[in-house]
C-alpha cells in the first residue's frame, strides 16, 4: 500500500464475510494464499469465531428444515430490483419489499444465511447493540431486520462473488468474472444457482411463501443467468445519472473498502478504487444495456431515480400495473405510511472534478447513450 495512505476503520466489525461457515472460510483463505496482514489479524479471529457457530447451527438447521426446503416451490418467482450501485436500488427495494405479500432478504438473513431460521428469534435481540442506526456511508436506516443485498449471502455460500475482491484486493481480477458469470464454467454457474435457490427457499419458508423482492446490484449484469433460473421473472430497473452514481459509489467504497480489507492494497487506495469502479461499472452497464432486451416487455419496468423520488406512490402503482402484480389496493396504505416516514431524509452532497467526469463518460458511455443522460450535467445532489 502507498505509504501516504493511513489505515482507516481498522477495528470495524462490519466485515461482509462474517457468518460464513468454517470450511468455506478456510477454502476462501486458501484460494488467497492464506494472506492476512498483521494489521487485520483480529478480523481473522472475529470471522473465524463466528464461522464455528454458523457451521454448527447450519448443520442443525439443515437437519431440521431440510425436508421442508426440498418441498418448497419458488412460486411466486422473485421480483428483481436491478441497477448500478447508488442508483436508488435500496430505496426501490424498500418500497416494493415492505408491501403485503412481499418480503426481502434482511440484514440478519444475509449475515447468517446458513442458520437464520434457527437463530432469528434470539440473535438479533442479543446482538442489537452491534448494529449502527444508519449505514456508515449514507443516512439509510440500518438494522437486523432492514433490507439487504442477497449478494452478501451468496458470497458466503459460494465464494463466487466480486465482493470477495473487497477483502483481498490484490486478487481482485480473479473475482471480476463473477459479476456476470459470462466467462465462468458451467459447474460454477450450477453451484451458484443451487445456493441462490437454497437461500430464496429459506426466506419463503420463514415468511409463509411471500414473494421475495431481490436486490443485488450485481444481478444487473446477470439477466441471462437469472432468466435461465426464472424464465418468467419480473424486473424493475432503476438508473441515475452516471456522474452521480460514480461520485456516490466512490463515497460508499471509501467506507466499505476499509471495513473489509484482510490485506492492504499495494497501490494507492483511492486510485485502485477509482479504477475498479470504472471497470466494474463498464461491465455492468454493457451487460444490462444488451441483456434487458431478453426480458419480455410485460416483465420489465424501467425508471429514473430522479423521477421516482417524490413520486413513489404513483410509480409503485405503475410498477404493479405493468408487471401485473396483485394486491396494490391492499398495499396502498402501508406504502403511503412508509413514504411519509422518509420525510426529512437528506442525501449526501458530493462533487466530481472535470477529469473524473471525462473518465466516467469514456468508460460508461453505454449508460449515457442508452438512458439518455447529458454529458454536460452539472448538478450532483
Amino acid at each position: 500500500m502507498a505509504a501516504t495512505t493511513p489505515v482507516q476503520k481498522r477495528w470495524s466489525t462490519d466485515q461482509l464475510i462474517t457468518g460464513i461457515e468454517t470450511q468455506d472460510w478456510l477454502k476462501l483463505l486458501g484460494a488467497n494464499g492464506y494472506r492476512v496482514d498483521a494489521t487485520y489479524l483480529h478480523r481473522l479471529a472475529w470471522v473465524g469465531a463466528f464461522s464455528l457457530g454458523a457451521t454448527a447451527l447450519g448443520r442443525l438447521e439443515d437437519a431440521r428444515f431440510g425436508r421442508a426446503l426440498a418441498n418448497i416451490e419458488l412460486d411466486p418467482e422473485p421480483l428483481f430490483v436491478i441497477g448500478h450501485w447508488r442508483s436508488g436500488t435500496t430505496h426501490l427495494h424498500n418500497l416494493l419489499g415492505r408491501l403485503p405479500g412481499h418480503t426481502y432478504p434482511t440484514v440478519f438473513q444475509v449475515v447468517f444465511p446458513s442458520c437464520f431460521l434457527t437463530t432469528a428469534n434470539v440473535v438479533p435481540k442479543v446482538a442489537a447493540g452491534l448494529m449502527t442506526g444508519t449505514r456508515t456511508y449514507d443516512n439509510v436506516k440500518h438494522g437486523w431486520n432492514e433490507a439487504a443485498e442477497d449478494e452478501i449471502a451468496l458470497a458466503k455460500l459460494t465464494g463466487l462473488s466480486p465482493y470477495v475482491a473487497f477483502m483481498f484486493p490484490q486478487h481482485a481480477a480473479r473475482y471480476e468474472r463473477y459479476v456476470d458469470f459470462v466467462e465462468c464454467k458451467r459447474e460454477e454457474k450450477d453451484r451458484w444457482k443451487e445456493a441462490f435457490r437454497y437461500f430464496l427457499k429459506k426466506i419463503m419458508l420463514q415468511t409463509d411463501g411471500s414473494r421475495v423482492v431481490v436486490k443485488s446490484c450485481t444481478h444487473t449484469a446477470r439477466i441471462r443467468l437469472i432468466l435461465e433460473m426464472f424464465p418468467n421473472a419480473k424486473f424493475v430497473h432503476i438508473h441515475r445519472h452516471p456522474y452521480e452514481v460514480f461520485a456516490s459509489t466512490l463515497h460508499m467504497r471509501s467506507h466499505t473498502d476499509w471495513e473489509n480489507f484482510f490485506h492492504l492494497p499495494e497501490q494507492d487506495v483511492e486510485l485502485m478504487r477509482k479504477q475498479q469502479t470504472l471497470a466494474l461499472g463498464q461491465r455492468v452497464f454493457e451487460r444490462v444495456v444488451e441483456d434487458r432486451r431478453l426480458i419480455p416487455e410485460e416483465n420489465f419496468f424501467e425508471v429514473r431515480y430522479s423521477e421516482l423520488v417524490g413520486n413513489e406512490m404513483d410509480f409503485v402503482e405503475r410498477i404493479f400495473d405493468h408487471l401485473k402484480l396483485p394486491g396494490f389496493e391492499r398495499a396502498r396504505t402501508p406504502l403511503r405510511r412508509y413514504v411519509k416516514s422518509l420525510a426529512g431524509y437528506r442525501r449526501n452532497r458530493l462533487t466530481l472534478d472535470a477529469r473524473s467526469r471525462d473518465e466516467v463518460y469514456d468508460w460508461w458511455r453505454p449508460a449515457f447513450d442508452a438512458f439518455g443522460y447529458d454529458r454536460a450535467h452539472e448538478d450532483l445532489p
